[in-house]
């Protein structure tokens, strides 16, 4: 009977480390989206093989490169830089990357701000296959979900510009309302407070 006062603290910091564990960065994200884009030239490529891997991109993209290189390994397929020893050979080419925040709304009356994070990914498959003909495919993949105000910091990589974005201004009435409700909340007890010990 003792123990119960403490499994209400436990199960609450359970749950914030369980919360805390769940926030994905940017560049997790976008690592998603590349295995993503991967899977999706499984079904391109069909069985996994031999294949002469090239990437293209602006500069700023280039260190995408060993990671997209490490996911078609992991997916199965053998690279090599031979195109004879290849049956078909695959250039990525990375379009466009982009992350966004918008529309900044408060959770809760007491609850932080969030808004919501839209990273896309664009690229292209161009596939020439042994027979020398040539198969070019567009893809967007993207992901829209909802973070924390207080923690885009930590979901950027510094190191990395294609992680950042713009962050827009915060609603004027969300910061204001919160300590308004506060203030006027005070007032009333006081009020009450006074008037009941008055009778």
């Amino acid at each position: 009977m003792k123990t119960k006062p403490f499994i209400i603290p436990i199960l609450f910091l359970l749950i914030s480390v369980s919360s805390i564990a769940q926030i994905k960065t940017n560049l997790d994200v976008i690592y998603k989206l590349i295995d993503r884009s991967v899977s999706r030239a499984d079904s391109i490529l069909g069985t996994k093989q031999t294949i002469n891997l090239s990437f293209t991109s602006s500069p700023i993209l280039e260190v995408l490169k060993p990671k997209i290189f490490q996911t078609f390994n992991e997916h199965g397929y053998l690279l090599t830089s031979s195109t004879i020893e290849s049956n078909q050979a695959v250039n990525y080419t990375v379009t466009s990357l982009k992350v966004e925040y918008r529309n900044p709304f408060s959770d809760g009356l007491f609850g932080g701000l969030l808004l919501y994070r839209e990273i896309s990914f664009n690229y292209s498959l161009t596939i020439t296959r042994a027979d020398k003909t040539i198969k070019s495919l567009s893809y967007i993949e993207s992901q829209i979900d909802t973070v924390k105000f207080d923690e885009i910091s930590r979901l950027e990589n510094q190191m990395l510009p294609f992680t950042q974005s713009s962050i827009p201004s915060t609603p004027l009435l969300s910061n204001l309302w919160e300590p308004i409700i506060v203030i006027g909340t005070l007032i009333v007890t006081i009020v009450l407070l006074f008037s009941i010990r008055g009778k």
